[in-house]
């Protein structure tokens, strides 16, 4: 009877043996056929025939100890570039000295950059500032402006445009990112008669994003008037002008458009000077 029971648990102890050493070889955890010593299924949805979409949620360590996540052929010690695009890496601000980083490590500084320790001291690593927003346009032609309501000017031609942040079809500037944004605009209108206690208003302004992000953060709208005559002066003809300057806080996504409005009793056209209509745009 003794023999019996030896057998029985010498048996169960090679069966143990093997399975640990199976399980030792190749571990899966929510996927049935894992192909590396360690493979982590955190969505679950593997199944017999993985796709690159299923993979995309897979942790993987293979036998050589490099880690793949979203990925199941690492080539670097740690490897995320999944094909779903979001191999994204977080890094956070660190209080560590260099010297206790150790030489090559990586962290955010609070300025808004990375440094990197050489195993002395932080360096900051050098930045590509991103092109800024300039734009010059201007008319040349002339654009009809009717007496008593706010119009919208368009017709602008483009003498510079850095990072092509202008629409000429619709006239309208996008800002490319968040900021602050001086804005100068002029515009002169050909001479015709002017009535008693008339205005010309120039308007900046802006309007809602593509983005959905909103006007401005500041004021939303920038005006200047000029009145033209006095209310005791008689009738007079001459070219009517104005000019409006100001600097918008923008998201990206913000758009600027510009408006005039002339209450001198008919309609006026731009005079055809490149010179006294234009506006520029210079992100700060």
């Amino acid at each position: 009877m003794k023999k019996k029971i030896n057998i029985r648990y010498k048996l169960l102890a090679c069966i143990l043996i093997f399975s640990a050493g199976t399980i030792a070889a190749q571990t899966g955890f929510f996927t049935p056929n894992p192909v590396h010593p360690l493979q982590i299924d955190a969505a679950k949805d593997n199944g017999t025939t993985p796709d690159a979409a299923k993979l995309s949620n897979d942790v993987i360590m293979t036998s050589d100890g490099k880690l793949g996540v979203g990925l199941l052929n690492p080539v670097t010690k740690v490897d995320v570039r999944s094909p779903d695009n979001k191999g994204l890496i977080g890094v956070g601000t660190n209080t560590q000295t260099p010297v206790a980083a150790g030489a090559g490590a990586i962290r955010y500084n609070s300025g808004g950059f990375l440094d990197y320790s050489d195993g002395e001291q932080w360096i900051a690593l050098p930045l590509t500032a991103p092109t800024k927003a300039l734009v010059n346009a201007y008319i040349d032609t002339g654009v009809s402006v009717p007496s008593g309501t706010s119009t919208i000017i368009k017709g602008w031609k483009e003498a510079f445009d850095a990072g092509n942040d202008f629409d000429t079809t619709n006239s309208i500037f996008t800002a490319p990112r968040d900021g602050f944004y001086l804005v100068s605009f002029s515009i002169t209108l050909t001479s015709n008669s002017i009535a008693r206690n008339s205005y010309i208003e120039t308007a900046i302004e802006s309007v809602l994003g593509s983005s959905g992000t909103g006007m401005a953060t500041t004021i939303p709208k920038f005006i200047t008037v000029n009145s033209y005559p006095a209310y005791q002066a008689t009738i007079v003809s001459n070219f009517i002008s104005g000019n409006c300057n100001a600097i918008f806080q923008l998201k990206a996504g913000n758009q600027i458009q510009f408006s005039v409005k002339q209450t001198t009793g008919s309609a006026r056209n731009t005079v055809s000077d490149r010179t006294l209509n234009n506006f520029s745009i210079s992100e700060l």
